[in-house]
């Protein structure tokens, strides 16, 4: 598992903080991003969605390691989680696998909310919390909503929030329709896992954007960071010269910190 680092200087906040991504491991097995984490050694977790399967009920009994790398995740530091389109059983346009549901519908079960809590997680679906004078938000998927659109107004909250902002959005693809023209420090994406296949430093294809993808990974206008995620999620496809990752956020780190 690499370990990808990125690293940001603000004035907005007086502290160093150190982040961890992960995002995409569809419940796979999860000791080695256990242990980059754990090397990382972060202030905060981030997980940007995909971290398990459906989680309406019906694949529960393939939930057994995205549940377990939660708790060991929550272990190590503060861990926030938003989810992603296969938390909400939306897989991509042409081949849904949860019909629309009657709008208003809880697409996670009550059972799963409480083993998120349970395991010490923040859930953020749409919402936001403060976390030591940082607002950090969470932008669901927007799969199964009216015309695919993310609920990006349920935030209001959030981008009027005075202080540092960190928005969890697991489609990097929203960046550039909804968030781009927003008052947001960070947003922090997976989902187009590196673009599956990278050739000549570019992915190859990505859902939601096809083929030849512009992100699919790294750092966009100081702004937008995607993670390649953590499993090799390309159904019969492998991964080529595109390795699993965390990355690890370093903000505003002194020379004495950067071990």
């Amino acid at each position: 598992m690499k370990i990808k680092n990125y690293s940001f200087e603000t004035e907005k906040l007086g502290r160093s903080l150190r982040i961890a991504l992960v995002s995409d491991l569809h419940s796979r097995e999860p000791l080695a991003v256990i242990e980059a984490v754990g090397k990382i050694r972060p202030d905060l977790i981030c997980i940007a969605g995909d971290l398990t399967e459906a989680l309406d009920g019906s694949m529960d009994d393939k939930n057994t390691y995205g549940f377990a790398a939660l708790g060991a995740l929550c272990a190590i530091a503060p861990t926030f989680y938003a989810p992603g389109n296969h938390e909400i059983a939306a897989y991509h346009r042409h081949h849904v696998v949860t019909p629309n549901p009657q709008p208003g519908t809880d697409r996670i079960s009550a059972a799963n909310r409480e083993r998120i809590r349970a395991a010490g997680a923040h859930f953020l679906e749409n919402t936001y919390e403060e976390w030591q004078g940082i607002a950090i938000g969470g932008l669901g998927s927007g799969m199964l909503e009216p015309d695919r659109r993310p609920r990006v107004d349920d935030l209001g909250g959030f981008f009027a929030y005075d202080g540092v902002k960190i928005l969890i959005c697991h489609h990097p693809e929203y960046y550039a329709k909804y968030l781009r023209d927003r008052d947001v420090d960070l947003v922090l994406s997976g989902h187009a896992h590196g673009g599956q296949w990278r050739l000549f430093g570019l992915g190859l294809y990505a859902p939601d954007q096809g083929l030849f993808p512009k992100y699919t990974s790294g750092v966009h206008e100081d702004t937008l960071v995607i993670s390649r995620g953590t499993a090799n999620t390309g159904g019969i496809i492998p991964r080529l010269f595109n390795p699993r990752e965390v990355v690890c956020i370093r903000i505003n780190e002194t020379k004495e910190r950067k071990s």
